[in-house]
């Protein structure tokens, strides 16, 4: 067959890769169109951190699950382009917003159709190079994180001066009377239409699990079941759930806990928020039945809403999917490298969220800046990831923590790096010390990523993922850049709240050496429930209900 061809996976893997690069243009091309929002619609730092990161870490979280469900059940190439079409229209709606409020609804569109790319990308990557190459090619698989954002920075930065040069003042009507963050916006939305084309024409889906003792059985309704895990964390479909997996009076009392600390976290943290900030920094989104709307209280709706969502799925998982319960949301090592990934995703953020902005105000760069900072984001992120893969699996060969122990190393020099790069005046350290930390900031993806698959089975593979997605975007996205933005908003000063978002490292590292305590046993486990699978004792099809149950 096709895929079997040597060569033909290295395709796959360059056409996976662009597809993520193509994900973080979406996703990133706020960071330099920043300014530009700010000054057409009169935005925050704390709005733009929600704009930035909880608009789009809220739904790409709520849907990852589900998304990732059918992913493992249904086809994966269909599956991602599918969600790399409806990502890349959203990309282009958003340039025709006109208000922070559509601005944000498209924002969440894009969230929405990213959650479909990664699970399936690494499950069908998991059928296509064997256990022993895992660490490299999920890392060259990450490459596309900083081709993406460098290349946000370089297109946004080329359409924004071509753009300005050509319809700015005085200089003719520009088409459809579109701004130049209006135009880039569109302008790399546009491409992914096209791109999905070439993902359904020339990528085969392979066998599941081919590469491994046993090929996983075919969910027979993979729709059924990604509207189940969808429903399963929504409520009034959720209690529906946990009535028909048989929850006792127990489990329905811990769901309502679940909802009243999401209740209580909106009350609290909305109200602390407010109080540290002046009347005249909490800016305001709208109101509904007279009632004034902050942006503070949009924020922590969307965390809570995304912490209930998360425990009901927890909650569903642990009732009625016994194999994923053990190996993902009961697995001690799996949560630990989730923390860790949450933190360091926590501290990346802060600083890539902010960096043009930072660039712009601070040390009075322009435009091409952004040229700079992009070329610097695409060669030392990239080569970052790219080395870390054999580095890593280098370092498991030599010890059965190393890929954890890599992580504590690199972590620790990008977040020194970090501090030179925002304590200095001088723009040539500046730009040496981010070339410092962007080479070494990336190099968690591949390590963490390939930990936590192999403490899965085959048909887990991209639930796993999507489960270890959870903390890295809704704490490290969803609250790296806003509360970056409401300290800067709170001090008015942005270097401070930067330092204090990267003051997070011995938090990571902690939880490293936790799932290193419990790591072999994770794997062990894993190992026995493949063989298990390959006897015919555990064939369980979707979220809480055995494949008797779905035909």
């Amino acid at each position: 067959m096709t895929y079997e061809r040597p060569w033909y996976r290295w395709y796959v893997l360059f056409i996976l890769t662009l597809i993520y690069a193509f994900s973080y243009v979406d996703r990133q091309i706020v960071t330099i169109l920043a300014p530009y929002l700010k000054k057409d619609m009169g935005i925050s730092d704390a709005q733009l951190g929600l704009l930035y990161g909880t608009s789009f870490a809220l739904f790409y979280c709520v849907f990852g699950i589900p998304l990732a469900r059918l992913a493992d059940g249904w086809s994966r190439v269909r599956t991602l382009a599918l969600g790399l079409s409806f990502w890349s229209l959203m990309t282009a709606l958003s340039g025709l917003a006109r208000s922070f409020s559509q601005l944000g609804v498209a924002r969440i569109g894009v969230g929405v159709g990213e959650a479909s790319a990664t699970p399936a990308a690494v499950s069908l990557l998991g059928d296509y190079f064997e256990r022993s190459r895992r660490g490299t090619v999920l890392a060259l698989y990450s490459v596309g994180v900083y081709v993406g954002a460098g290349a946000s920075l370089i297109v946004g930065g080329s359409i924004l001066s071509t753009w300005e040069h050509a319809y700015g003042k005085g200089h003719g009507v520009a088409p459809f009377g579109l701004v130049g963050w209006q135009a880039t916006f569109i302008g790399v939305g546009l491409p992914g239409l096209l791109f999905a084309l070439i993902v359904l024409l020339t990528i085969k889906e392979p066998v599941r699990g081919r590469l491994d003792a046993v090929a996983a059985k075919k969910d027979p309704h993979p729709f059924g079941s990604a509207m189940r895990s969808l429903g399963a964390m929504v409520p009034p479909w959720s209690w529906m759930h946990l009535k028909a997996l048989g929850a006792s009076r127990r489990e329905y009392v811990r769901n309502w806990t679940y909802l009243l600390f999401a209740v209580l976290l909106v009350i609290f943290a909305t109200w602390g928020t407010n109080h540290v900030l002046s009347a005249s920094r909490k800016a305001e989104i709208g109101s509904v039945f007279g009632l004034s709307i902050t942006s503070n209280l949009v924020q922590w709706i969307a965390i809570a809403v995304a912490v209930y969502v998360c425990s009901n799925w927890f909650q569903a998982t642990r009732l009625g999917d016994a194999s994923a319960h053990r190996l993902i949301t009961g697995s001690r090592p799996f949560v630990a490298v989730t923390v860790a990934g949450a933190f360091l995703a926590f501290a990346m953020n802060a600083v890539n969220g902010f960096v043009f902005v930072y660039a712009s105000r601070t040390l009075g760069l322009t435009a091409q800046a952004g040229l700079h900072l992009g070329i610097i984001a695409i060669i030392a992120g990239g080569a970052g990831i790219a080395v870390s893969g054999y580095l890593c699996d280098y370092a498991k060969r030599k010890h059965p923590f190393g890929r954890l122990y890599f992580v504590c190393f690199t972590a620790s020099v990008f977040t020194g790096a970090s501090v030179i790069q925002y304590l200095t005046h001088s723009i040539t350290v500046f730009y040496c010390a981010y070339a410092v930390a962007t080479l070494f900031v990336p190099m968690w993806f591949g390590p963490l990523q390939a930990t936590t698959q192999d403490l899965v089975i085959p048909r887990l593979r991209g639930t796993a993922f999507a489960a270890f997605s959870l903390g890295p975007n809704i704490f490290g996205l969803g609250l790296g850049p806003y509360c970056v933005g409401l300290i800067s908003d709170a001090t008015g000063d942005l270097r401070l709240a930067i330092l204090c978002g990267i003051a997070v490292l011995p938090v990571s590292i902690f939880s490293l050496l936790v799932a290193s305590r419990s790591l072999l046993k994770g794997e062990e486990a894993a190992r026995a429930e493949l063989a298990a699978a390959d006897a015919g004792a555990i064939e369980e099809a979707s979220i809480g209900l055995p494949i008797e149950q779905l035909t």
